[in-house]
């Protein structure tokens, strides 16, 4: 009997510490969960100027241990949640879907993961409004901010070359930083935005009307490689979107992949990606 009480009484406290961390995950705002993702995969957090926004910067080990980059993986990510039910600007836009930190960690290479303005914590920080990641998420300030803190990062390392490589709307900004980028080799865009009319017409959406439209503000110089990868199966960013502006493009590769949708199942093809079309 005093056996099985013991057994009973260490379920019960094993049952409420596993409440009491789901509890606090539940109170966690989807910044914090964010960040305390990156930190458990071993990414190192730091904030970087722009202008004239911060950006939150989370890079590997080899980002940070290796002074002299042969080629850097810059990592952009999505739009996250802009909108609750449609309607109303959410609070915080930051991915509440952590797949490019999962992309990043499957990347041999040196890698960081570039935020924009008002994401991963920094909604608060001066000249952050809901406008940065509704209407102008795509905006002219918005680009060359992130351009400003990715130069400002590489100030302290000699870097040869450059990578972008975004997922959903983090792909039509790595098109539109990618026209004045003087060490840009490749982007790389997987289920990306790639016509902002064109996506905002098929679901009824009113467009981003402070921003820019890859379709016809992107300028990539001929020499940058691009791939654009798109999931057959995904009804948020169709195919056709990418496939058209692929088409567009001059240096482009379009690769279509049969069973994913727009955040299934990118974690599975990674690999070999980064090996067949990057040298990984």
């Amino acid at each position: 009997m005093l056996k099985l009480f013991l057994t009973l009484m260490s379920i019960l406290s094993w049952a409420a510490t596993l409440g009491s961390t789901l509890l606090l995950q539940g109170c966690s705002t989807p910044s914090e969960k964010f960040i305390n993702t990156a930190t458990e995969l071993g990414y190192n957090l730091e904030e970087v100027d722009g202008t004239p926004y911060k950006h939150k910067l989370f890079a590997n080990a080899r980002a940070l241990e290796n002074k002299d980059i042969d080629n850097l993986h810059v990592y952009l990510d999505g739009d996250g949640t802009p909108w609750k039910f449609n309607t109303q600007i959410t609070d915080d836009p930051t991915p509440r879907n952590p797949l490019i930190l999962q992309l990043m960690k499957l990347d041999p290479a040196p890698a960081i993961l570039l935020g924009r303005p008002c994401y991963y914590g920094l909604r608060l920080s001066q000249l952050c409004n809901k406008s940065l990641w509704t209407s102008n998420r795509y905006s002219h300030s918005v680009v060359n901010s992130m351009r400003t803190a990715l130069e400002r990062w590489m100030t302290a390392r000699s870097v040869k070359h450059l990578t972008l490589i975004g997922f959903s709307g983090g792909g039509t900004l790595a098109t539109l930083l990618a026209s004045d980028l003087d060490k840009l080799k490749t982007v790389v865009t997987i289920a990306a935005n790639l016509d902002v009319k064109a996506w905002s017409d098929l679901h009824g959406y009113q467009p981003p009307t402070g921003s820019l439209n890859p379709m016809t503000d992107a300028h990539l110089p001929p020499h940058v490689r691009q791939i654009h990868l798109a999931g057959l199966e995904d009804d948020n960013v169709p195919a056709g979107i990418v496939e058209t502006f692929s088409l567009s493009q001059q240096n482009a590769l379009y690769l279509p992949q049969a069973q994913n949708d727009h955040s299934c199942c990118w974690e599975m093809i990674w690999p070999d990606i980064l090996k067949t079309y990057l040298d990984q």
